[in-house]
């Protein structure tokens, strides 16, 4: 499910005191808070377990979640605390703890954060939309990198060749050679880490490519056809379509914005 904020409630950098422990806050109907821990080290409820958090530790709590319960007394936690509301009831689409690995880039953007929301002149709105792109783009490339690491070193390879030669006249026969597999088996490998076949994840990079063309440069469709690994301009056209529901021209109209460029 897809959500956005509706509101910027709160913006605190808490710091629990030593020797003492913080009363966690149950997140209600509607609410959202994101912590980034700062310093000290904290524990979260989760899964009928306390589960540590540390400097850079990233938690997305939504209702039904609690704020960190628990401080260590010697070495006591701060964090980042952002409120938000919503319009609906939602459900995670990150994994609830993520880990920003720059902590001093976590603590600048703390400072900068607590800055502007103590200014009563600035932007609300503009504090709210760069608060949440940037807490949550940080959850998601800590878990897609996380993923990727999963991947066998063969599969791996194979999908190197495929974001490296997608342009060639390249063959899953290839793919299954250079990963020292059969193709058999790199067809089972690549449904089970991307839900897809190899053949798919090639027509998957040339249209991804296609798209940065059409937008970011003046070459025509039968070029970027071309450029791309599609044999004929009528091809790309036919599965630029199917994928994405519009021809290569109605994307490039609706996004594209060179000037003084050749368009065609």
């Amino acid at each position: 499910m897809r959500y956005r904020p509706l509101k910027l409630l709160s913006v605190v950098h808490y710091h629990q005191s030593p020797k003492t422990q913080p009363s966690p806050h149950a997140i209600g109907k509607g609410i959202a808070v994101v912590e980034l821990v700062t310093k000290g080290r904290g524990w979260a409820f989760h899964n009928d377990e306390w589960r540590e958090v540390l400097p850079g530790s990233l938690l997305w709590q939504l209702p039904g979640d609690q704020t960190i319960g628990r401080s260590d007394p010697e070495d006591p936690y701060s964090c980042l605390a952002v409120w938000f509301t919503f319009s609906k009831e939602t459900s995670h689409r990150v994994p609830r703890f993520s880990i920003w690995h720059d902590v001093g880039e976590a603590v600048d953007l703390t400072e900068r954060a607590i800055g502007h929301f103590l200014d009563e002149s600035f932007d609300r709105d503009a504090l709210m939309g760069y608060l949440f792109a940037r807490l949550y783009f940080c959850a998601v490339v800590y878990h897609h990198e996380r993923e990727r690491q999963g991947i066998s070193e063969p599969l791996r390879i194979a999908r190197s060749l495929i974001d490296t030669r997608y342009a060639d006249p390249i063959k899953v026969v290839d793919l299954a050679k250079a990963a020292g597999w059969s193709v058999a088996h790199l067809h089972d490998q690549f449904r089970l880490a991307y839900g897809s076949t190899p053949r798919q994840e090639i027509l998957n990079r040339r249209l991804k490519a296609s798209k940065e063309l059409l937008v970011g440069s003046g070459l025509s469709i039968k070029e970027i056809a071309g450029k791309t690994g599609f044999t004929h301009s009528s091809a790309f056209c036919s599965s630029f379509r199917a994928r994405f529901g519009l021809t290569p021209k109605a994307y490039r109209d609706a996004y594209f914005f060179g000037t003084g460029m050749r368009i065609g």
